[in-house]
């Protein structure tokens, strides 16, 4: 049962040893990244097995299929740090963050992959098409992605317009509950009524999960009552009706194998339910320092895991499917250490500083107050 705070305790009492880290919200990311990867080396149609999962263990497959959701529970995370990182900040720090956040580690991961790549003997990509990857825009450009996973960045990237504009025009908890209402609707309605290039800029099919995401830390930072539980409940009624079934699509068309629509739904249930566990119960009060550094490699992880992995899998599948697996997700576990001690830790603050200096003078006067927020002791990775 979640344990509701009461309205007057606007701000939960946080662990006091690593200053209020929602510890288990790294778990969490972690475990949705090993889901991805359980998902592209069992579930998802490869080349690179000879004979595939599904035939050699139909039992797991019929059980890693479903971490497609991982996903979708990447979204509503995000929701939740993201908005925790932009309240109470100007834009050129918001942006400096996202940017120092995400493009150290993701230029390594593009140029090692690719590189993987080429010395397995791929040939569907050109040097330009790696070039173009590193700007994280390629899905603009019609580029192939050199590792599938990115199309998820894109999506991250288009939220984090919509957020930035948000900075701009100034975050306002009435102003929240109204958007994470009218975000999903009006995304949906641009849908339904053909106006793509307004359904795309609003990432219709993944727009609940975000909002939902963000409504959650309201909660978090500002107390419980109805109308904020309304506006959550909204969201995930929206994500039933529109994540839910383009996850299952998406399992449908990358494995063959579909899956019940109830399944599809209490799937995206669970990636609200357990974002609100882990930080509105007395499991937010976990605070195991090793659950943050697999939150720390989570990113990298999902960077790198799947042309590297599969890589690893057609040279050793020989050993059987689950010892290749195993060292296909050893490897890309170990890559991704490498890039968060070697890249991503020094790379990341110096680029952030550089950032937060040059884009000060132009971005400072284009913010307008938003108030004070918690996020500087409500820290968690940030996704």
């Amino acid at each position: 049962m979640v344990e509701l705070s009461p309205p007057a305790l606007a701000r939960p009492r946080v662990p006091e040893r690593n200053a209020g880290r929602f510890a288990l919200l790294d778990g969490l990311r972690f475990a949705a990244a090993l889901t991805v990867v359980a998902f592209h080396f069992t579930a998802r149609k490869t080349d690179a097995w000879a004979t595939p999962v599904s035939e050699q263990s139909p039992a797991v497959f019929d059980l890693t299929k479903y971490g497609v959701f991982g996903v979708d529970l990447f979204f509503v995370i995000s929701g939740f740090v993201i908005l925790m990182t932009a309240w109470g900040r100007p834009l050129h720090q918001f942006v400096s963050s996202r940017v120092s956040r995400l493009y150290p580690a993701y230029w390594v991961c593009v140029l090692l992959t690719a590189g993987v790549l080429v010395f397995n003997g791929a040939h569907w990509f050109t040097t330009s098409d790696v070039l173009i990857n590193l700007t994280m825009a390629q899905e603009a450009f019609n580029v192939p992605h050199i590792d599938g996973v990115y199309w998820t960045l894109w999506v991250e990237m288009r939220f984090y317009a919509l957020m930035a504009v948000f900075v701009i025009v100034g975050i306002s908890e009435r102003r929240l509950i109204a958007f994470s209402v009218l975000w999903p609707v009006v995304a949906a309605i641009a849908e339904k009524t053909h106006l793509d290039f307004v359904a795309y800029v609003l990432v219709w099919q993944h727009a609940a999960l975000f909002a939902g995401g963000m409504m959650l830390f309201v909660i978090i930072r500002n107390g419980h009552e109805f109308v904020r539980w309304l506006a959550v409940g909204t969201d995930l009624l929206l994500a039933l009706a529109t994540s839910a079934p383009e996850a299952a699509q998406r399992i449908l068309g990358t494995t063959g194998s579909g899956v019940p629509s109830l399944a599809a739904i209490g799937c995206v249930l669970l990636c609200f339910v357990a974002v609100a566990l882990v930080t509105m119960t007395p499991l937010r009060r976990v605070n195991w320092k090793w659950l943050s550094v697999l939150g720390a490699l989570t990113y990298p992880l999902y960077l790198l895991h799947e042309q590297i992995g599969w890589a690893v899998i057609e040279h050793t599948q020989q050993l059987g499917w689950f010892p290749a697996a195993l060292l296909a997700a050893a490897i890309a576990l170990g890559l991704a250490a490498a890039v968060h001690f070697l890249v991503e830790r020094p790379g990341g603050p110096v680029l952030r500083r550089r950032l937060t200096a040059g884009l000060a003078p132009a971005m400072s006067g284009s913010t307008r107050p938003t108030g004070t927020t918690t996020a500087e002791n409500l820290k968690v990775s940030q996704s």
